[in-house]
C-alpha cells in the first residue's frame, strides 16, 4: 500500500509591476539579520511555480518556462528549493539560517532530518 500526504507551506509576498512584469518584493525580509534576499526570492518562486505545476496549469518545469519566458534551468533549480524542510524554510525566512543560494546549489538529502542536521549545524 502507498500511502502520500501533501504539504502546504504559506509565504506572505507582495508582488510590485517593474517594466511591465510582476516581482516579488521582499521589502519585510530585507531587514532581517543574516537575510539573503535572492535565496528568499527564489524560495518564494519554487513554490509559486510549483504549485502552477502540481495544480495543472503547466504541465512541467519546461512548460512553466517556455511561458514565463526564463530559462528552464532557472525554474528549475526554484522549484528545487521547495524539498526543504519546513524547519529550513521558516529559519530562511525568519533569517535564522546561514545558507545561500550558493549552498543550496549543491546536492542535499531529500530526507528532512537529513536536511537539517547537515545544513542547520
Amino acid at each position: 500500500m502507498k500511502t502520500t500526504s501533501n504539504w502546504t507551506s504559506t509565504i506572505p509576498v507582495t508582488f510590485k509591476t517593474q517594466g511591465g512584469r510582476k516581482r516579488i518584493a521582499a521589502k519585510e525580509t530585507t531587514d532581517l539579520p543574516g537575510c539573503d534576499s535572492p535565496l528568499l526570492l527564489n524560495l518564494a518562486r519554487g513554490f509559486h511555480w510549483q504549485s502552477l505545476i502540481d495544480d495543472g496549469t503547466y504541465a512541467n518545469i519546461k512548460a512553466l518556462a517556455e511561458a514565463i519566458g526564463i530559462d528552464s534551468g532557472v525554474v528549475a533549480k526554484a522549484t528545487r528549493l521547495t524539498l526543504l524542510s519546513p524547519t529550513i524554510v521558516r529559519k530562511l525566512i525568519l533569517g535564522e539560517a546561514d545558507l545561500s543560494m550558493q549552498t543550496l546549489r549543491r546536492s542535499f538529502p531529500l530526507v528532512w532530518e537529513k536536511q537539517e542536521r547537515e545544513l542547520l549545524r
